[in-house]
């Protein structure tokens, strides 16, 4: 009997509903998150740079060997870096002047370069994506180039004439064929030398490189590092405002809801401002980013749990500590939205949405800004700022209907 009251009571039921809603809930969010890699990889734009008049069928052929679908060809190189810089593309081709020109000149070393350029400070399935269709490509059109550069040398070997031209004058002269087949033997080592040399051009004629604009150093931890700090500030407002709300609500009917919310977002800058400081040293620590860096965070990063703990104290002013209820699955959601692991352009369109209420996503795209090199922080920073204020607006409107509620509630009792 006590066993089976045990197993109906509250707390047993409670713990079966959390792990079925939680259980389900992580399981659809990131199973259908990630689903995106690598499928939608081939959704990321990229740009063909063509600045050779002679590589047009060049050009042509890598657009359409490139397994993606976005392949802007009408780009300058300056143009093209910029919207590389800002992440509008990911991957940048460029055919240099006089490309053509060096392939065909074989009687001396001469080098054509075909240019790839990153940019690491990116979400590591695109950098290590866009990496790998580098040095495919680069390896199909050295291949097209050796073989395409052999076949002109073949055509115009040396040695088959030689044969044929020994063959008919020790057919003219039989009495001089030692004297003939020594002067072959020697034109023969001629002719040899020169197509070793004429190889040894065409091996050195072309080659790749992979430019890397905004470099990451090297380890998993320095790639990881704007979502992680991110993602770390965000559950500590989650948290916060979960507990913070409980101190709002014991000090409303003793000192009014409306003071009581003023304590609560003067304590919300308070936390804002301090905590950062320890949470970004820490990451100085481990990363080894300079001061100035260091400063560069902690606004970005003040500005996030200042966004955080109003975004997660909407639903915890509604519904108590309850309210994390609703609070975990959007923080669950950002995971994916705030395209710290996949680029934002192959987000599906639910999470791509999400991200533009998503305090993570501003933060970590920031991060990389201030990290590793990006354009546009200040806009992001008033994004997140924004975001902070939107929802002390939508405080406002639930402390005065709640403030509305409980007169009410208190004129009935009377």
């Amino acid at each position: 009997m006590q066993f089976r009251k045990f197993l109906i009571s509250k707390g047993v039921i409670g713990a079966f509903i959390i792990v079925i809603f939680y259980g389900l809930l992580m399981v659809g969010v990131y199973l259908s998150g990630y689903q995106a890699v690598p499928d939608r990889v081939e959704q990321l734009p990229v740009a063909v740079v063509n600045q050779d008049n002679d590589s047009t069928n060049l050009k042509n052929q890598l657009t359409d060997l490139l397994p993606f679908k976005h392949v802007k060809t009408d780009l300058s190189l300056e143009t093209a870096k910029k919207d590389l810089n800002d992440r509008k593309i990911y991957l940048i081709i460029n055919i240099p002047k006089d490309f053509n020109k060096h392939l065909k000149t074989l009687d001396k070393p001469s080098q054509s370069q075909l240019k790839f350029y990153i940019n690491y400070a990116n979400p590591m399935t695109s950098v290590s994506a866009m990496e790998a269709v580098a040095k495919s490509i680069g390896a199909n059109v050295q291949k097209s180039v050796l073989i395409q550069q052999g076949k002109g040398i073949l055509s115009a070997a040396e040695l088959g004439q030689l044969e044929t031209q020994t063959k008919a004058l020790i057919a003219a002269n039989p009495a001089q064929k030692d004297v003939i087949l020594k002067q072959a033997d020697t034109t023969k080592e001629a002719a040899t030398t020169k197509i070793n040399d004429a190889y040894t051009n065409i091996a050195q004629s072309y080659k790749y490189t992979i430019v890397k604009i905004n470099k990451v150093p090297s380890g998993m931890h320095h790639t990881m590092a704007p979502f992680f700090i991110t993602l770390a500030i965000y559950i500590g407002s989650m948290i916060g405002a979960m507990l913070i709300v409980t101190a709002y609500k014991s000090f409303a009917p003793l000192i009014g809801h409306w003071r009581s919310y003023l304590y609560t977002e003067i304590a919300i800058v308070l936390i804002s401002i301090l905590a950062p400081l320890l949470v970004v040293g820490l990451s100085k620590a481990l990363l080894h980013f300079d001061t100035s860096a260091y400063w560069h965070l902690w606004i970005n990063h003040s500005i996030e749990l200042f966004a955080g703990l109003n975004v997660n104290l909407i639903f915890s002013l509604i519904l108590g500590q309850i309210g994390i209820m609703i609070n975990m699955p959007f923080m669950i959601m950002q995971v994916v939205s705030g395209a710290g692991l996949i680029p934002r352009p192959i987000l599906p369109g639910f999470f791509k949405a999400i991200s533009n209420i998503s305090p993570c996503f501003y933060s970590i795209r920031a991060d990389y800004n201030v990290l590793y090199g990006g354009s546009g922080t200040t806009s992001l920073l008033l994004k997140l700022f924004t975001i902070g204020l939107i929802a002390i607006v939508l405080h406002l409107v639930i402390v005065t209907f709640q403030k509305h509620n409980n007169r009410r509630s208190t004129l009935v009792s009377k």
